[in-house]
């Protein structure tokens, strides 16, 4: 049985059209459909539950804590993500679905993904290109026509997991303690990173997911963003199986500690960019 998690914080407009694109794929039995309602203040739990999914309550705010409660209220074998404001194109998941099951040793597998921007006004504009297409991520790439060779490595080339693309194993997300609910921010790369370092994972070069955006996630802090990431990045730099990594992962934060100080000098904060240049050279 496929679990899906849906967290949702005041998705009110989007909300029933990503339940219907779960309901719309072709599988043998209807999957376990889990709305976290993640401190909304708006009707996206009751358009939800009339939409047909079954809605619980976010235990803390952020996606971390939404989603592992999901997870913890399902009842499949299988669990695939999805964001509120996201789509499953028509057909896209019976393919990586039956992928994962005929792959015992994997944890997930992940597909492509296609952005398109919503202005909010009833009209939408799908990306000429997809994820994979934009990164030039093939077999070439990957390494194998269903495997991605060394991924741990691969995901300091290129972020090319995109979270609604994901099936995962529950034994693996449970294994692997879920998402980290201390991190705001990158909490989906820090999970990939972390099943990449313990379990093979696949890839399917199939489109996976219809990424909207919009107004509300296109103003998301990218300042955060990246102090995130070197976050994570350092956490990385701690694991056993990535101390063949270490010239490396020290190379990107200090590219990040080098670009945080650059904004904070244009934004007047020259004590703040003192800083971080002092972290990215003692780095």
């Amino acid at each position: 049985m496929l679990s899906v998690v849906i967290p949702a914080h005041n998705a009110a407009r989007w909300i029933a059209d990503a339940v219907a694109s779960v309901q719309a794929q072709p599988l043998p039995s209807a999957p376990d459909i889990i709305v976290v309602a993640n401190h909304c203040s708006d009707d996206t739990a009751a358009i939800a539950q009339a939409a047909g999914a079954r809605v619980i309550d976010s235990p803390a705010p952020g996606p971390a804590a939404a989603r592992n409660a999901g997870v913890a209220a399902g009842r499949g074998e299988f669990i695939a993500f999805l964001d509120a404001d996201d789509l499953w194109p028509a057909d896209s998941l019976p393919a990586r679905l039956a992928l994962l099951a005929a792959t015992p040793d994997a944890a997930m597998v992940f597909g492509d993904c296609r952005q398109f921007d919503d202005a909010g006004d009833g009209t939408t504009r799908p990306h000429a290109q997809t994820l994979f297409e934009q990164g030039g991520l093939g077999a070439e790439f990957f390494g194998d026509a269903i495997r991605a060779v060394d991924p741990l490595d691969k995901l300091l080339d290129a972020d090319f997991v995109t979270t609604g693309s994901v099936v995962m194993r529950r034994d693996a997300f449970e294994a692997l303690g879920g998402f980290d609910t201390s991190l705001a921010l990158v909490e989906d790369l820090d999970l990939w990173l972390r099943c990449a370092a313990r379990f093979p994972l696949l890839w399917h070069p199939g489109l996976a997911l219809l990424r909207r955006r919009h107004d509300s996630n296109l103003s998301r802090d990218t300042t955060a963003m990246q102090r995130a990431y070197i976050d994570v990045l350092g956490r990385l730099a701690q694991w056993p199986q990535a101390q063949h990594l270490a010239a490396r992962v020290d190379a990107l934060r200090r590219r990040e500690l080098r670009s945080l100080a650059r904004q904070s000098l244009s934004a007047g904060h020259p004590l703040s960019a003192l800083r971080q240049w002092l972290r990215a050279v003692s780095t």
